[in-house]
């Protein structure tokens, strides 16, 4: 809901070239301007014409991605669809965005202009695929700094704009069905967890046990409360074989707008529901360094078939195999007052879940055991609840212009649960030829995690277009106040097996082996394995305010420049692993952020930008805590009290020419500095190892974009078009022993970012009967998933190269629309693959996926 008012954007979208001697202003955006005639005789006549296109109107160098596009590329949520772009690509999980080879934690994710928590725990970013496409309105990502936004700034801004207000009536139901080759139909890993787990909602049978919610340590239980304790846990460990069901995302929303007063009244409610499993089977190895070999590595850890045929067992037994079961549920409300054309208030409420069963079987041999089973059942609820109440005003204050007042404030709750999670071992016995689970103390575990994040916003921003004599200038302002608090536990148990003598017992099923009638003072006792480290809260405090100014310096040079100044004060409050002390990290941090980009337009619908700023990155608060946590591939995570925020100059050069409608060339150059960057390294610990972070000593990232849209021809009403995008990026990193032990580069590349990243799409688009095909590839260069260490190279990544169909049209019924789609991905077929020194670490099959899809709307 935007209101009637004039700014130097509205202005730069409406205007014409200026042509020597000659200026002319359209007052109608997004049209083309009508033929000058004098009317005089013997007068030149003179034509001008602005292509549109918001890219090209905003101050910095930025791409939007409309619902539009959203709709062409058959994208079902936000991370997919960026990738469409140049210089984005997902990571490894799909999850997060990594924006000019700058992994997630350097993109700052808006919803609406207001910055969001992230709910996992793991991660400072927020994940991308938990938001719906069905919900947004458009997205823009940029990539240059300006003032106005959070200086948590590195690879881009991404504003999520969810829609407001409807212009009608109306009301849209639909339903998508899908299907994957290597999933759907085929044998998949589950268990029974509750009830309620389709709608991604664990009923309370995965809760911590009201015994030990109260006192988690049994610290004082005496042998009977102990024992109480343990056969208070649910008793489901093994695993079912089921065939995985096709894959369901229904959808409904309605809206309406009602005329109050001057202005309108609108309403908008929207529900997504999502179903899918995901198979992935295939093989997995861990590598030490050797110098016995040629590849200099040897095997730490197989799960392939080699194993199985070398203990005499079925081939088909061994290897790596996890079932994925995602259920997501969004909830979407707004409630927008158009007052008059000068005010509106909108009120917003968004409710994103997304749930993850899990299920995990590694079969295969280690450097203890022959032959070994590692079993792992998972249930995650990720969660980010958003309430914000914005509002716009157009005020006469200084009589020229229109002082635009905009203010917001915000309420946004996140958290992530992990409720029992279980982790449990059999090793193979070569005299006896069978399993029997281990009696070690790690090897059974029953953990539950969980975190909380809430945080709180107020801001206002004023806008005020004017004049300097000649000069069309937009002065902007503003403050803002963010206040987060986090609370974050993990509990583990495990239950101890040393004292049973009965080693047949230990042949059987889990769920007999950990029966109540097994589950005593003299034979298995539950033990804590909590650290107290595993507890930390946190508080962050962020006083912002900053000015900026947008200057049409002459007919053809506008100038953006601004200045933020942040006062943040971050507190972690733990206790230290080695003393069992407590500790208060707290960083106080203030610091002037300073942007300016320049455009020039030397020549009519040609322009160049150039561009600086300084920006930084700060440490997320689990980062800053000792705490650790197991991440979803099983690998733990440590953090490190010691981290430093990194600060990062950023320079950018992009050059643009529009010469049409929706079709434009843009080339742009862009290079960063940063100083103290922070990335994972690997870090030994006893006879295993963990990951752990740390800041290096500085980053250098530079890289080339191209990018062309064109719309190449028409036939039968079909208007065929050609988007596609490349990038070239090259970083290197310094990083010194003190702080990154063991590690085996301290000169190389950035962790997560390709060297080549392209995009291509081509297809058409019929709008007299909403028809639209358009056929998508997709190619992410080869990345560093994990930096080596202790001899070892770099875990390598490399993405499969995708080539998806999407196809749609709609059909009027009785004034109705009933709207179809096809949907085909990974047609390539090519499977994921990750390598260390040229050897296999991990593969598995994709699948190619396929999807039909139904819409009423009426």
């Amino acid at each position: 809901m935007k209101l009637l008012h004039k700014s130097l954007k509205s202005a730069l979208m409406a205007s014409t070239v200026i042509l020597p001697g000659l200026a002319f202003a359209q007052e109608t955006q997004g049209q083309e301007t009508p033929t000058i005639n004098t009317q005089i005789p013997d007068e030149i006549v003179v034509t001008g014409r602005y292509i549109p296109d918001e890219k090209r109107s905003t101050s910095e160098i930025s791409s939007v991605v409309l619902e539009s596009d959203i709709t062409a590329a058959g994208d079902s949520d936000v991370a997919v669809s960026l990738t469409r772009l140049p210089g984005i690509s997902t990571d490894s999980s799909g999850k997060y965005v990594v924006v000019r080879g700058l992994n997630e934690r350097y993109t700052s994710t808006l919803l609406n202009g207001t910055q969001l928590p992230s709910p996992d725990p793991l991660k400072t970013a927020v994940p991308l695929d938990i938001f719906p496409t069905s919900m947004i309105k458009s997205v823009l990502v940029q990539k240059t700094y300006s003032a106005q936004y959070p200086g948590a700034f590195g690879g881009s801004v991404i504003d999520i704009r969810t829609k407001v207000t409807p212009d009608e009536r109306f009301f849209e139901i639909g339903l998508d069905v899908g299907y994957n080759t290597e999933s759907t139909g085929k044998d998949g890993l589950g268990y029974f967890g509750s009830d309620t787990d389709w709608l991604g909602f664990d009923d309370g049978k995965r809760d911590l046990p009201a015994i030990l919610q109260t006192n988690p340590t049994m610290s004082g239980f005496t042998d009977a409360e102990i024992e109480a304790a343990g056969e208070s846990f649910p008793n489901v460990w093994s695993i079912d074989t089921d065939t995985n069901p096709v894959d369901i995302d229904f959808k409904v929303s309605l809206g309406d707008s009602f005329e109050v007063g001057d202005g309108s009244l609108g309403v908008i409610l929207a529900l997504d529901y999502g179903s899918s499993f995901r198979n992935r089977f295939g093989e997995q190895y861990v590598y030490s360094g050797s110098e016995t070999t040629d590849s200099g590595l040897d095997f730490e850890r197989r799960f392939g078939p080699a194993p199985c045929e070398e203990a005499g067992q079925p081939v088909e037994d061994c290897g790596y195999r996890t079932t994925t079961w995602d259920i997501d549920l969004n909830a979407f409300g707004s409630l927008g007052w158009q007052i008059n054309g000068d005010n509106a208030i909108t009120f917003t409420t968004l409710l994103l879940r997304s749930s993850q069963q899990q299920v995990e079987i590694k079969q295969g041999s280690t450097n203890s055991r022959d032959l070994a089973n590692f079993t792992r059942l998972d249930w995650k609820e990720r969660q980010v609840w958003s309430n914000s109440l914005f509002g716009e005003h157009a005020v006469d204050l200084l009589g020229e212009e229109p002082t635009q007042i905009d203010w917001f404030a915000s309420f946004i709750e996140a958290k992530r649960d992990v409720p029992l999670r279980r982790t449990y071992e059999y090793f193979f016995d070569d005299v006896d030829q069978l399993f029997r689970m281990s009696a070690r103390t790690d090897g059974n575990q029953t953990a539950f995690g969980a975190m909380k994040d809430k945080s709180k916003d107020f801001g206002v921003n004023i806008v005020q277009p004017t004049y300097l004599g000649d000069m069309s200038v937009d002065f902007k302002f503003g403050g803002s106040y963010n206040k987060k608090d986090r609370e974050s536990d993990f509990k583990r148990y495990s239950y101890d097996l040393s004292a049973v003598r009965n080693r047949e017992l230990r042949e059987y099923v889990p769920e007999i082996i950990f029966g109540p009638v097994n589950v005593d003072p003299a034979g298995i006792v539950l033990r804590e394995f909590i650290d107290a480290s595993d507890r930390f809260d946190a508080s962050f405090k962020n006083k912002q305010a900053y000015v900026q100014a947008d200057a049409q310096v002459t007919d053809q040079l506008r100038l953006s420049t601004g200045m933020r100044y942040e006062d943040s004060v971050q507190v972690v409050t733990s206790v230290d692993r080695t003393t069992d002390e407590g500790i208060r990290i707290q960083q106080n941090l203030k610091k002037w952020l300073p942007s300016a980009t320049a455009t020039w337009e030397f020549v009519e619908n040609m322009q160049v930008r150039l561009a600086f700023s300084e920006t930084l990155n700060r440490p997320d608060s689990r980062e800053l805590s000792p705490a650790r946590f197991v991440r979803e591939d099983g690998r733990t995570e440590e953090g490190n009290p010691n981290l430093k925020p990194a600060t990062i100059r950023n320079f950018d050069a992009r050059f643009e020419y529009y010469f049409g409608e929706n079709e434009s060339i843009t080339i742009g150059a862009f290079y960063k500095e940063i100083s103290n960057p922070i990335e994972y390294t690997i870090k030994p610990i006893g006879d295993g190892e963990l990951d752990s972070i740390a800041n290096a000593e500085t980053a250098k990232l530079k890289g080339i974009e191209a990018e062309i849209q064109k719309s190449l021809w028409s036939l039968d009403e079909r208007e065929f078009f050609l988007k596609a995008n490349g990038s070239y990026i090259d970083s290197e990193v310094t990083r010194t022993a003190e702080n990154f032990d063991q590690i085996t580069n301290l000169v190389g590349q950035m962790q997560g970012q390709s060297k080549w990243l392209a995009n291509v799409q081509f297809g058409f688009e019929n709008m007299e009967v909403g028809e639209r095909f358009n056929i998508v590839f997709n190619y992410i260069g080869e990345r560093i998933y994990r930096l080596g260490s202790i001899g070892r190279p770099d875990l390598i990544e490399k993405p499969p190269v995708t080539l998806n169909l999407i196809y749609g049209r709609e059909i009027e019924i009785g004034g109705s629309i009933i709207a179809l789609s096809f949907k085909a991905k990974n047609l390539l077929g090519e499977s994921a693959e990750r390598t260390q020194g040229g050897l296999i670490a991990e593969s598995y099959d994709v699948g190619r996926s396929f999807s039909l899809g139904l819409k009423y709307k009426f």
